[in-house]
C-alpha cells in the first residue's frame, strides 16, 4: 500500500492505493504557515491498521515553492571562483557575494589554487551578518570539484549548511549553477525543518515505512536526499498534477492538461502522449536554473479568485481572500457561480446568489453565474494558446532538433482538481474540443504523487588525454586509462546510478535511459593523444509499475 499526498494552496488531498486502486481518499484545509500539521492530519485519516502493510509515502509538498512566492527564503553567503575571462559582478544578486582568486579551466586542469586568508575573510563577515547557509560554485567544478571541496572543508564548522555546486548539477553554465546553488542554501534549512516535523509525525503515527517527496520533473527522491537538494522539489504540485492526470487517463495522442484548484490553475501540455520537460532548467524567481522540471504554467485563476465587474468585463484574480461567500467568505468567486448553478454542492445556495447580484445587481443570478464562468474558461484558453506559442515559438540549434519539431494539435482536454466537473461543458466549449473529467479527479494530484517513481540523474567527464573521469553529482573524480573507451564510461556511470539507486533505498527493476553522448578526439601537434567523453543519463521519470 502508498499513500499519496499532495499540499495545494488552499487544500491537502491524500489517497491510500492497495496497487492501482483507490482505498481510501481524504482532504483537509490547508495552512500555510503549518503545512506539517495538514500533512500528519491527513495521515492520522489514511493510514491502514496494520502499519506494516504500508509500502512508503510520497509527498508532494509546495513549501519550497511558497518560500519563493512570498520572498522569505534564508539570507544565503556566496563565494565565487569566475576565473578569467568573464565579470562576475552580475552573478551576485542572491545576496552577499565574494569572488575568490583561483581558478580551474574548461579541461578541469588546476590553474591556481585560491587564497583562503579571502575564505577566511568572508567567514568572518558572514558571521557578523548572522548567514548561516553558504553556496559555493567554481566554474568549471563540473570538470575538476577538488576546489569547491577544499573551500567547504574551509567552511565546515562555521556553518551548519554548506551548497556545493557540483553536487546540485554535471551540466555547464556558471551563471544558472550560481542561481541553483544559491536557491538550493536558500532553502535549506527551512526543509530541514519541515522533515523533521514530518518524521516527527511518522514517528508519533508509529509509521516507519520510506518517505519520498516528488521533484519539478516528475520524479520522487526520499526525504534524506531532499534534505540535501531541496532544490528539486521546487514545483512538486504541477509535477503532481501532471502525474495525476497521467495515471487516471491513458493518453497516446496530443492533449491539454488542466489542474484547477481553489488559488491557481496548472496547465501541461502532452505531446504524443508524453509531458514537455525542461531538460536544461526551469526560471525561479526570475533567475534561470539547472533545475530540471515539467514544462508547466501557472496562473492566478482558482474556484476561490475573487471577482470584480470592472469595465464591463469580469475581472477573476489573480489574488483570493478566504473562501468563496456560499462557505462564508465575503467577495464573490467562481466556486459561488458553481454552486448557484447546481454545479457544486456545497455552502449556503443562498448566500451563492448574493456573491452574483453583488457583481450585477438586478440580472438573473443564473444568467451572472453562467458569463462568469465563461469567462473564466476563456482566461484558461487563453493562457493555452500563450503557452503553446511560447514553447514552439523558441529558436532551435540543431538541424535534427529542426526536422522534428512541429506544433502541438491538441485532441481532447483533460482536467483535475475540485471544480473541473463543475466546468468541463465550459471549457469544452471554450476549446471546441472534448473535456474529459476522470474518475478521482478531485485527488488527483494525490494519485499522481503516489504512483510515481522514483529517478535519478548523473552526467560525466572523462578526459583520456589527462587520465582524469569525474561524475560531480556523486563529487567523485579518479583516475582512468588512456584506453578508457566510451563503453566503459556508459558502464561506469551505469554504476554511479546503480549505487545512488541502492544508497536511497529504491528496490525493484529499474531501466537506465542515456540521454546524451558526445566524443571528441584531443588533438596536440597534428595527432591524437585522447578523447573527450561526454554522458548524461537518468532513470526516466514516470508511472512505477504496480
Amino acid at each position: 500500500m502508498i499513500i499519496g499526498i499532495d499540499v495545494g494552496g488552499t487544500h491537502a488531498d491524500g489517497v491510500l492505493l492497495d496497487g492501482v486502486r483507490v482505498v481510501a481518499k481524504h482532504k483537509v484545509i490547508v495552512d500555510q504557515k503549518h503545512l506539517s500539521e495538514s500533512i500528519i492530519a491527513l495521515l492520522e485519516a489514511l493510514v491502514p491498521d496494520d502499519r506494516h502493510v504500508l509500502d512508503r509515502i510520497h509527498l508532494s509538498s509546495t513549501l519550497c515553492t511558497n518560500a519563493i512566492v512570498t520572498d522569505s527564503l534564508d539570507p544565503v553567503g556566496m563565494l565565487l571562483q569566475a576565473g578569467p575571462g568573464l565579470n562576475p559582478q552580475f552573478l551576485a544578486q542572491g545576496g552577499p557575494t565574494w569572488f575568490l582568486d583561483g581558478a580551474i579551466d574548461h579541461r578541469g586542469h588546476i590553474i591556481r589554487d585560491p587564497n583562503l586568508a579571502d575564505v577566511d575573510d568572508a567567514i568572518v563577515a558572514m558571521k557578523q551578518l548572522g548567514i548561516e547557509s553558504v553556496g559555493v560554485v567554481s566554474k568549471f567544478s563540473y570538470r575538476n570539484n577538488s576546489h569547491e571541496k577544499y573551500i567547504a572543508d574551509r567552511l565546515t564548522g562555521h556553518f551548519p549548511h554548506i551548497s556545493l555546486g557540483h553536487r546540485i548539477s554535471g551540466l555547464p553554465n556558471f551563471p544558472r549553477r550560481v542561481y541553483s546553488t544559491w536557491l538550493n542554501a536558500a532553502l535549506t534549512s527551512r526543509f530541514l525543518s519541515f522533515k523533521e516535523s514530518i518524521e516527527t509525525g511518522l514517528a508519533h503515527l508509529k509509521i516507519e515505512c520510506p518517505c519520498h517527496i516528488l521533484k519539478a520533473d516528475g520524479g520522487t527522491i526520499p526525504f534524506s536526499r531532499a534534505s540535501e537538494f531541496p532544490c528539486e522539489s521546487v514545483h512538486s504540485g504541477p509535477s503532481a498534477s501532471v502525474m495525476g492526470s497521467l495515471a487516471l487517463c491513458d493518453q497516446t495522442g496530443d492533449a491539454i492538461l488542466l489542474d484547477v484548484g481553489g488559488t491557481t490553475t496548472d496547465i501541461a501540455l502532452l505531446v504524443d502522449g508524453t509531458p514537455l520537460l525542461e531538460p536544461y532548467g526551469i526560471n525561479i524567481a526570475g533567475r534561470p536554473t539547472l533545475i530540471r522540471a515539467l514544462n508547466t504554467v501557472s496562473i492566478g485563476l482558482g474556484g476561490d479568485s475573487v471577482v470584480a465587474w470592472k469595465d464591463n468585463a469580469f475581472q477573476i484574480g489573480p489574488g483570493r481572500q478566504g473562501t468563496s461567500m456560499a462557505q462564508g467568505g465575503t467577495m464573490p468567486t467562481p466556486t459561488d457561480a458553481m454552486v448557484v448553478l447546481g454545479r457544486l454542492q456545497i455552502g449556503s445556495a443562498k448566500k451563492a446568489g448574493q456573491a452574483m447580484n453583488m457583481l450585477c445587481p438586478g440580472e438573473p443570478p443564473e444568467q451572472t453565474a453562467t458569463q462568469l464562468l465563461t469567462t473564466f474558461a476563456e482566461h484558461i484558453r487563453k493562457a493555452v494558446e500563450e503557452m503553446i506559442e511560447r514553447v514552439f515559438s523558441r529558436p532551435v540549434y540543431t538541424v535534427s532538433a529542426f526536422l522534428h519539431r512541429r506544433k502541438i494539435s491538441p485532441a481532447q482536454i483533460v482536467a483535475i482538481g475540485g471544480p473541473a466537473a463543475a466546468l468541463e461543458s465550459f471549457l469544452s466549449r471554450s476549446f471546441d474540443l472534448p473535456c474529459i473529467v476522470p474518475v478521482d479527479y478531485e485527488v488527483a494530484n494525490a494519485i499522481g504523487a503516489a504512483r510515481t517513481r522514483l529517478t535519478v540523474q548523473a552526467s560525466l567527464y572523462a578526459d583520456t588525454a589527462d587520465g582524469q573521469l569525474s561524475i560531480p553529482e556523486i563529487s567523485c573524480l579518479e583516475r582512468i586509462p588512456t584506453a578508457f573507451s566510451m563503453a566503459q564510461a556508459e558502464e561506469r556511470l551505469d554504476r554511479a546510478i546503480s549505487e545512488m539507486v541502492e544508497e536511497m533505498g529504491m528496490q525493484g527493476e529499474y531501466v537506465i535511459d542515456f540521454l546524451e553522448r558526445l566524443e571528441m578526439n584531443v588533438v596536440r601537434g597534428f595527432s591524437t593523444s585522447g578523447k573527450i567523453l561526454n554522458l548524461k543519463a537518468q532513470i526516466r521519470p514516470g508511472l512505477a509499475t504496480i
